[in-house]
């Protein structure tokens, strides 16, 4: 016999559950809109300028993510629904199952529940992670990121691992679990410009003002420089064979970062040779003058 409170239950739940339906779908298809629109504004998707042997590199790119976008979001939308639909019957049965003996339940839930973990997981684990980065917008495809010492730019998102387009045009490929777990640098997240520096070290009878003029002018003088402020010029460190050094200037990109931080090297090289300013030596015999590893 249905009693005032059960229907009044059996309404509110499957007033609650359309609602929830609603709300979802809303969601996904608000946050699949802003992840297509995102990579439509993308310019390139290399993390290095340079020619490829690709005739249409960035539309290529273009297609291939704004179709992942479509199937990961088709996907996390049947996922999704699954779930709200199965809370939601389980939630209209509830006051039924009071009839089935407890027991039963919880040894059929308990192994179901042991069965499938076991089973699927690290898959399981991965999709989670896939569905979190996707709505979280923390990591984007696009994004020019440095992660395990590998620099790229992110090439796709799938539910279960990232794809990362590398420097050297590599695929670094890598599951969503750890794209959770991993500490990441990413060069865009808010805006694309960047703070480039270059570091090298000068023996102690040089003369500091010309080292600071030459550096200055040798960050100035690239193309790749841009001119929101003069180049900076600090000593970061009194060592046992000379001063060490830096110069940062601001670029536009990452990508000009790049260029930029290798502009600096060459033209340092070029003006100490030519002004006879010595760089004292790592222990390998490389000279130091603007040979640090890529940062940002």
């Amino acid at each position: 016999m249905i009693t005032k409170f059960s229907l009044v239950y059996f309404v509110s739940v499957a007033a609650l559950g359309v609602l929830l339906i609603w709300w979802t779908k809303n969601w996904i298809f608000k946050t699949k809109t802003e992840r297509r629109a995102s990579i439509k504004k993308l310019k390139r998707f290399e993390p290095l300028r340079t020619a490829t042997p690709v005739d249409t590199p960035v539309a290529d790119a273009k297609k291939a993510a704004l179709e992942s976008v479509e199937y990961q979001f088709s996907i996390i939308k049947k996922i999704s629904f699954f779930l709200i639909v199965t809370i939601w019957i389980t939630a209209l049965v509830y006051p039924f199952l009071r009839a089935v003996p407890a027991t039963f339940v919880s040894v059929l839930v308990g192994a179901s529940g042991i069965i499938l973990g076991v089973a699927s997981r690290p898959f399981i684990e991965n999709l989670i992670s896939g569905i979190v980065i996707s709505f979280s917008g923390l990591t984007r495809i696009g994004d020019t990121i440095l992660i395990d010492d590998k620099y790229g730019t992110v090439e796709d998102i799938t539910l279960t691992h990232t794809v990362m387009k590398i420097w050297n045009w590599q695929r670094y490929i890598i599951p969503n679990g750890r794209m959770l777990t991993k500490e990441i640098i990413n060069y865009t997240i808010h805006d694309a410009y960047q703070w480039a520096h270059v570091e090298f070290s000068v023996a102690y009878d040089s003369d500091l003002e010309t080292v600071k003029k030459l550096a200055v002018n040798a960050t100035s003088t690239s193309k790749y420089c841009a001119d929101y402020e003069p180049p900076s010029f600090w000593i970061m460190e009194m060592g046992e064979k000379g001063y060490k050094c830096w110069v940062a200037a601001w670029a536009n990109s990452p990508i000009d970062a790049w260029e930029l931080r290798s502009d600096i090297r060459a033209n340092l090289i070029a003006r100490f040779k030519a002004n006879g300013i010595k760089t004292h030596k790592f222990e390998t015999g490389c000279s130091s003058a603007g040979l640090s590893e890529y940062s940002g």
